[in-house]
């Protein structure tokens, strides 16, 4: 049914607008207010989930090529990551290490089942790479991508502020943490505030969830 994308598309837009409005409010995040508006209708009004999300499948695609146009500002600022270099890897290494133990260390403390614990380690790389890594060692699909998308509002919504207050103003270590700890969310956060930080976010999100997805599956057991 075509009325899904559209509601979509229509949710968004309309969140968008709203969020510049309101001079990017936290609590107006345009994947926030959507998320927030379909989950109440699907949970008070009973629509039927499932047509939903086979009439919105066309979306994943998107996703996946918009991770790739993320080339574009990576490209046009990629001087002042490589001037970095050093230090920027290690940000990235510092942050894939501790976005999966940041997970795993509460899930083991409190003896979740061994499929939650698999499904909450890939919290911080973009929902498809998470998807199937997951598969991979014994996690849920659905609970992954679920758990990413939370993460990656998260971060994108407190990340700026926090960094701010603690002191952080560079645009580069900005970006490197929004693209390390929130994936695609927080990577196209950093992409609206400056080509710089989302040239830094874009080659963060790459680099961890390519390492997380490759590196993570080796040492599962």
């Amino acid at each position: 049914m075509i009325i899904w994308p559209a509601l979509t598309i229509a949710l968004f837009l309309i969140a968008d607008r709203l969020y510049e409005r309101l001079g990017h409010r936290a609590y107006a995040h345009p994947i926030l207010l959507p998320s927030v508006v379909l989950i109440g209708w699907f949970s008070l009004l009973g629509a039927d989930l499932p047509a939903y999300q086979a009439a919105t499948n066309g979306f994943g695609l998107l996703l996946a090529a918009a991770v790739v146009g993320l080339a574009v500002p990576l490209y046009r600022s990629w001087g002042a990551v490589k001037a970095n270099k050093h230090a920027v890897l290690a940000a990235v290494a510092g942050g894939s290490v501790a976005g999966v133990l940041s997970a795993l260390a509460p899930a083991i403390i409190l003896q979740a089942p061994p499929e939650l614990v698999a499904s909450l380690s890939t919290k911080s790389i973009t929902t498809p790479l998470a998807v199937t890594v997951v598969g991979s060692i014994g996690g849920v699909a659905s609970i992954a991508a679920a758990v990413v998308v939370v993460t990656g509002l998260f971060a994108a919504l407190v990340g700026p502020w926090l960094l701010r207050a603690l002191g952080v103003d560079d645009d580069v270590a900005t970006g490197l943490a929004l693209g390390t700890a929130g994936h695609a969310i927080g990577t196209a956060e950093a992409v609206r505030r400056s080509d710089t930080m989302g040239a830094a976010a874009a080659f963060a999100m790459t680099v961890n969830g390519l390492a997380t997805a490759i590196l993570l599956p080796l040492v599962w057991g």
